[in-house]
């Protein structure tokens, strides 16, 4: 994979992500990119569509791509970059930062917001995928979205196309140049070198309870594989693949395999944040239902997975309730007039989650 389409493919991993609470711009990229939590107050504001493409760069490897290796949280910024360069191009190619002015920007505004260009179509318009946007409000609207971007569209104009160098070099190793640093594994999280996935396996993350005396780990996915050890009830195991099957569940972990009908735990399904799903003895799970976990609700949609970072409406009054990028039920955020610049599920019991 190239490394243009591999900052594609990370940017499709944050799709649906939001800032929480809604309207301060406390989201992960924010976080990331200042080193803390800011939220916006009487003497700061912090727009995030610039640190969502700078730390989309960074996860990515290709930090000297994206400015060539300035960190920025400006559009302003990033437009004069690349027109000082002459990378400033009027047409847009597959992994360009597209640069946007709407038209509730500042007079003196060159360019208000930015996206990152993942297809080019026949009709002339371009497929992006933006950071702090919306349907109804542009360059403010909160959420990582997929839009579809054209010379004529309402509401905006398009400034430019600003075109990283995907083949430039980048810095030698060294003291001070490690980009992954922000994301070294700490203890615990050493790859198991020797783990070999099994036919029909997902790949997840997972901590999971044992629910079970005398539980099994086996060599292999079935019941009559040897037997490594056995587990006692309240251990917690670390599964890094499950075999998807409703009526033979197995999870494996480090040393093996463990039957599914005995643990319990929240599971990260392909290791994308939005399959989140919770697991219980014997392989229940919640489905288009609302479910109590740790003193927490959450809810979870047809497909079994969990909602987050949405309004949810009531299936009895017209209150709509907000979780937040956990899932989490917040009461004080319950409205009858829920932000259009979030996702609003209008009935769990039918929708999907994903």
């Amino acid at each position: 994979m190239s490394l243009r389409d591999n900052v594609i493919r990370k940017a499709g991993e944050y799709i649906g992500v939001s800032e929480d609470p809604p309207e301060s711009n406390n989201v992960l990229f924010n976080t990331n990119y200042y080193g803390q939590e800011v939220y916006d107050n009487s003497a700061s504001s912090y727009p995030w569509c610039v640190t969502f493409l700078w730390d989309i760069f960074r996860m990515s490897g290709a930090s000297h791509v994206f400015c060539d290796g300035m960190k920025t949280a400006s559009t302003e910024t990033v437009y004069s970059h690349y027109k000082n360069k002459n990378m400033l191009f009027d047409s847009g190619k597959k992994g360009d930062i597209i640069l946007i002015l709407s038209n509730g920007a500042g007079q003196s505004r060159r360019v208000n917001h930015a996206g990152l260009v993942v297809a080019v179509n026949k009709d002339g318009s371009y497929e992006t995928i933006e950071g702090n946007t919306g349907s109804t409000d542009i360059a403010n609207g909160g959420m990582v979205m997929k839009m579809t971007r054209n010379f004529d569209g309402r509401g905006y104009t398009i400034v430019g196309f600003a075109r990283p160098d995907y083949d430039s070099k980048g810095p030698k190793p060294g003291p001070g140049n490690n980009q992954n640093q922000g994301n070294k594994p700490g203890p615990g999280s050493r790859p198991n070198q020797s783990y070999k996935p099994a036919a029909n396996e997902i790949p997840i993350t997972a901590n999971l309870t044992i629910v079970g005396s005398g539980v099994r780990i086996r060599t292999a996915p079935n019941t009559s594989a040897g037997v490594v050890k056995n587990l006692s009830a309240g251990e917690v195991v670390k599964a890094s693949g499950r075999i998807a099957s409703r009526y033979n569940p197995w999870f494996h972990i480090s040393e093996g395999f463990i039957s599914g009908n005995y643990v319990r735990g929240w599971i990260k399904d392909y290791n994308d944040n939005r399959r989140w799903w919770y697991v219980d003895k014997d392989y229940r799970y919640a489905k288009a239902e609302w479910k109590n976990i740790g003193s927490k609700d959450y809810c979870f949609g047809k497909d079994s997975y969990l909602f987050v970072s949405c309004y949810i409406k009531s299936a009895v009054n017209p209150t709509y309730y907000w979780v937040d990028d956990s899932g989490a039920y917040q009461k004080q955020y319950d409205t009858t007039s829920p932000s259009r610049k979030y996702r609003i599920v209008e009935n769990y019991k039918t929708e999907n989650a994903r």
